[in-house]
């Protein structure tokens, strides 16, 4: 079962959790700055040969725009709080996957091991079809779908992934049968936690950058108030008030103004 203070039905969480660390390269790379500290990006490529240096960039764009990353110094990457906030995760997610997915096996990288845990649950409909399993136990292939809110290709094209990746059965050989979890479907649940834990922790770090971001706005739209309040009054278009021009007499303008007239 789900921890009991997550509810089940809550799974927007999860799934925007899933959606920030699931990129490919993103656990690698927090991984590789936990365990070096601060590098830079051709420092990053030289530790993850896979990489081109092109796509390194890339990579640590992206993450950085999603605020796993900062730049404390120039040209070198961090992780951000919120990245350090993210080892829980990746801790359960692969403890789950070494469970489950390497019987025997201990030469993987943490890393490997979150990254193929999390390409199992990214997919579109994925975190909806277990929790609604978990929440509710076996279900029709229509009840299921009506409870996920799938449309109907994606339904089926996400039911064909969680069956291959093992996370989920049915009752029985016909199509009509009832899908339920698998022990390493049910086993999710530490997962869940860690991961709706951090999907809080996104949230708020998304609630403090934008509080910053008005609080610095308000206070320069404040500083061009002051000093507008401050600058000396102007009379027309130019700083100095225009001089007085001589009076012309009428006759004169009356001259240089013919009659439209033919």
């Amino acid at each position: 079962m789900l921890h009991p203070t997550i509810p089940t039905s809550d799974t927007d969480r999860i799934c925007h959790a899933v959606g920030v660390l699931a990129p490919r390269w993103t656990s690698w790379t927090l991984e590789t700055l936990h365990e070096h500290g601060p590098m830079r990006a051709h420092q990053l490529t030289a530790t993850m040969p896979w990489l081109n240096a092109t796509t390194t960039r890339q990579v640590l764009m992206r993450m950085q725009s999603s605020g796993l990353l900062t730049k404390p110094d120039r040209g070198c990457y961090t992780a951000s709080p919120l990245g350090q906030d993210a080892r829980p995760a990746h801790r359960a997610l692969a403890s789950w996957h070494a469970r489950h997915f390497e019987v025997g096996a201990t030469s993987r990288k943490r890393a490997d091991r979150v990254e193929d845990a999390l390409a199992r649950l990214r997919g579109k409909g994925t975190i909806e079809v277990l929790t609604a399993l978990e929440q509710n136990g076996p279900l029709r292939p229509t009840d299921l779908r009506q409870t996920t809110h799938l449309a109907t290709g994606s339904f089926h094209y996400r039911m064909r992934q969680v069956l291959e990746d093992g996370l989920v059965t049915r009752l029985g050989p016909g199509q009509h049968f009832a899908y339920t979890l698998t022990q390493t479907g049910r086993s999710l649940a530490p997962v869940y936690v860690e991961l709706h834990d951090f999907g809080r922790r996104i949230r708020s770090a998304d609630v403090a950058a934008t509080a910053n971001q008005w609080s610095a706005e308000t206070s320069r739209a404040r500083a061009a108030r002051q000093r507008t309040a401050s600058a000396p009054a102007v009379t027309g278009l130019f700083s100095h008030p225009p001089e007085p021009q001589p009076r012309v007499p009428a006759h004169i303008v009356a001259l240089s103004h013919p009659s439209r007239t033919r």
